[in-house]
């Protein structure tokens, strides 16, 4: 959905975007396990309804084997692995989640003097919150009224890796592989640390109600004036997590059967360093039984993905453009998100 899902985040993701979304849920739901895998997109798609195709990408087609020709296909191209993982609970208008996302980027750039920029990430904790009500409306099968919701969520977390470049003509890294004796050492050379520390989110929504339609607006501050990390180990301080306000706006019509959502968000309204193209997001997502449909506009570039929801399992499978340079729409780096959700299990709603 572009992630513009500030007012939207109705699913076990709700506290990473807006902790007074759960002000919304109803009844006990229980998120056994949530993983994600995300990597560069390899795949080159025509949606095109008279020239419909699906293939591999150009720029992995005919891969080389030998390290310079490879070293030009993957010039200035992110690689990318991210793995995530995680439980969640809601009852009534509070939710929690254990979470775990690891997370390597590799970019190598400048073909004249080679630099390998490395960022690899792991981050481990608990989060939790809630969401207070102020208004009438939203009960019964046919809802009418406003209500407006305060949210708050707490994060207690540990992060560990390290982010760093080098000169591949240079020594450094030939000289922490060699001075090193086990993999602890060189990873500790590279730039490593650990460190662990804990965060605040802030946010507010306000819901108009009209039978199957609903209007919310969102606001959320997550990581209140920055989450920090005590060092526990390594070189280099544990990178913080910057505050971000994020804004959005969502339009739902439930009719039982079908169901669809439009949503717009601004993220980072507070950094002042990023363009404005960059923070504006937009999204749609429509559902009947068994299927979800989604589409957006993420800063500059497409999304689309599917879900198909059977019984305990619902598998969403997705691809998306993000910002791999330094100013809006400069370069775009493609990636597909592939999702697995068990046992998303909703009872004694009320």
């Amino acid at each position: 959905m572009g992630d513009a899902y500030t007012a939207v985040a109705d699913d076990e993701t709700t506290l990473f975007y807006n902790p007074a979304a759960l002000g919304r849920h109803r009844g006990v739901t229980i998120y056994a396990l949530r993983s994600n895998l995300e990597v560069p997109d390899v795949v080159d798609t025509n949606l095109s309804l008279t020239n419909f195709s699906v293939g591999l990408s150009d720029q992995f087609d005919n891969f080389p084997k030998e390290p310079e020709l490879i070293a030009d296909k993957i010039l200035g191209q992110p690689l990318y692995l991210q793995l995530s993982g995680n439980f969640g609970l809601k009852v009534l208008n509070f939710g929690m989640n254990f979470f775990a996302t690891s997370r390597t980027e590799l970019v190598l750039e400048n073909a004249i003097h080679p630099k390998l920029n490395l960022d690899y990430r792991l981050d481990r904790g608990f989060i939790a919150g809630g969401a207070l009500n102020f208004g009438s409306g939203a009960q019964g099968k046919n809802p009418t009224g406003r209500v407006t919701s305060l949210g708050f969520g707490l994060k207690i977390m540990n992060r560990q890796g390290l982010k760093n470049s080098f000169n591949l003509y240079g020594t450094e890294l030939l000289d922490i592989i060699s001075n090193s004796d086990n993999y602890k050492a060189i990873r500790d050379g590279l730039g490593y640390s650990k460190g662990s520390g804990y965060g605040f989110d802030l946010g507010v929504e306000h819901n108009i109600y009209s039978g199957p339609t609903r209007y919310t607006f969102g606001l959320s501050l997550l990581d209140a004036f920055d989450t920090k990390f005590k060092k526990e180990s390594g070189i280099n301080e544990v990178p913080q997590q910057d505050q971000s306000l994020n804004s959005g706006f969502s339009f739902n019509q439930d009719f039982k059967i079908f169901d669809y959502t439009l949503a717009a968000d601004i993220h980072n309204i507070i950094d002042p360093s990023a363009s404005f193209g960059s923070k504006i997001h937009f999204g749609a997502r429509a559902r009947i039984p068994f299927l979800n449909i989604y589409t957006g506009w993420n800063g500059g570039y497409m999304s689309w993905g599917v879900g198909l929801k059977l019984f305990v399992f619902d598998l969403n499978v997705g691809f998306y453009g993000i910002e791999a340079g330094k100013s809006y729409q400069q370069k775009e780096s493609e990636r597909a998100v592939i999702s697995l959700n068990l046992a998303d299990i909703n009872f004694l709603a009320f």
